[in-house]
């Protein structure tokens, strides 16, 4: 279905036209580099016969990239500009316009589309109110706004399926994510935030805020999903998660690689290569969150509360966008990718089992060779 070509729905598109001014094509011009009059300008003086002039001085720089098309004049641009196709911005701005609208502030669809932008690329409020010509106010207005609606009513698109057989059925079977701790450069020091993803890359679980120094193990003690998973509420009985780290321990319902060497075609090498396997879609959805430009520049968050709910607000878009089957934010599935997460994901102790108060439990261990050994049988044929 061909997207719709308007920014904005037709109620607001004359709202939009008023803040925009009409100045507007000259300022995409300069964006462009373009050189040209300005209709509405006052006629320039004739040029004086004089001696050539010393080189001019170097302009301030532009408040936005010029690759990115603010506010975006084609479907094309939508990506480029919010990291949304131009259908996926149309459906949240039908579900979200009603909690957006404010009559101290500019449309619902402006605020979404400010929100969107900041979120996008990253950039100073103040360059984002110069671009879409609305109060200095707005921009932050919008994002806060946007924040604040999605995570008080939509906390449900972070969330395991309802549907508890929903699992991988290969390469391990019965596996319902992978779970991995990632570290974010927050505006009072790094912080730590944990994921549970599925197998498209869809973020199940997520919390953050903790500080950056602690341990994969000492986030997943801390986090709510350790008490629910301890008492039965999330996983079923088979049913188990991979830790996608060096400090997790190995647990009946969360499975860790076999540690040392192991024998090349073993059922252990083969459990660890089927393990990594598990693990690329939790690494790709923690590449996709650090593609969005907000939190590449977390670190200029007014808080490190504010922070946290930028990293929620882009993890509920990017599982909005799968559910869409809208990619433009999804980073690419590259193995090479993988070694630019080096500095991302938390470190752990490589302590394995039985650290820090964690006795080796003989469930796991029986559970691991189990399926170690159902790595064998798949292997047997051939």
């Amino acid at each position: 279905m061909t997207p719709p070509p308007l920014l904005l729905t037709a109620h607001s598109a004359a709202a939009l036209l008023l803040l925009l001014g009409p100045d507007a094509r000259a300022r995409k011009r300069r964006r462009r580099g373009e050189v040209g009059p300005d209709p509405d300008a006052d006629p320039a003086p004739a040029p004086q016969q004089a001696a050539p002039a010393p080189p001019e001085q170097e302009p301030p720089p532009p408040p936005a990239p010029l690759h990115l098309p603010l506010p975006p004049t084609s479907p094309d641009h939508y990506p480029l500009a919010f990291r949304v196709s131009a259908p996926t911005f149309h459906f949240l701005s039908g579900l979200l316009d009603p909690l957006l609208s404010d009559p101290a502030l500019p449309p619902a669809p402006v605020l979404l589309a400010l929100a969107l932008a900041r979120l996008a690329s990253g950039l100073p409020y103040p360059a984002l109110a110069a671009l879409f010509r609305v109060p200095p106010s707005a921009p932050r207005a919008a994002s806060r706004r946007l924040r604040r609606v999605l995570l008080a009513n939509f906390r449900f698109w972070l969330a395991f399926p309802s549907d508890p057989t929903s699992a991988y059925s290969a390469p391990l079977p019965s596996c319902r994510g992978a779970l991995c701790c990632a570290s974010f450069a927050g505006p009072a020091g790094p912080l730590a935030a944990q994921l549970v993803a599925g197998a498209s890359s869809r973020i199940l679980s997520l919390a953050a805020g903790f500080r950056g120094d602690r341990t994969d193990l000492e986030v997943l003690r801390l986090s709510s999903l350790f008490q629910e998973v301890e008492q039965g509420r999330v996983l079923e009985p088979a049913q188990y998660l991979v830790g996608d780290g060096g400090g997790y321990p190995l647990l009946p319902w969360l499975m860790v690689p076999f540690r040392g060497p192991v024998v090349p075609g073993s059922p252990e090498a083969a459990f660890n290569a089927a393990h990594r396997a598990m693990c690329r879609p939790v690494r790709r959805a923690v590449r996709s969150l650090m593609g969005w430009g907000a939190i590449a520049r977390l670190h200029e968050e007014e808080s490190p509360r504010a922070a946290v709910a930028c990293i929620g607000t882009c993890a509920m878009l990017h599982n909005v966008l799968l559910t869409r089957e809208d990619y433009s934010a999804l980073a690419p599935d590259e193995a090479e990718a993988e070694s630019d997460l080096g500095e991302v994901l938390c470190q752990g102790d490589d302590a394995g089992a039985g650290s820090e108060g964690f006795q080796v439990d003989g469930r796991a261990l029986v559970m691991r060779s189990a399926l170690a050994a159902t790595m064998r049988d798949l292997r047997a044929p051939d």
